[in-house]
């Protein structure tokens, strides 16, 4: 496993630990807390030199936008 990897690892189970801080304070407080989650996810990966993980979070906030606006 690679640093990147870990790094990615380390983020996900900080992040799952505060969902459940999150869920108390509400749901937008939770949808904050994933999407603040994933833009970072997106910017390390770009950073790593790749950008398969900000295409495919762009592809799925502009699917969940069409479904709810159309």
């Amino acid at each position: 496993m690679n640093a990147a990897e870990q790094r990615r690892i380390n983020q996900a189970a900080h992040y799952n630990d505060r969902q459940a801080a999150a869920v108390q304070r509400g749901p937008m407080d939770v949808v904050a807390l994933w999407f603040d989650a994933s833009r970072m996810l997106a910017k390390n990966a770009l950073k790593d030199g790749d950008r398969s993980v900000a295409d495919a979070l762009s592809s799925h906030l502009h699917d969940f936008f069409r479904r709810y606006t159309e």
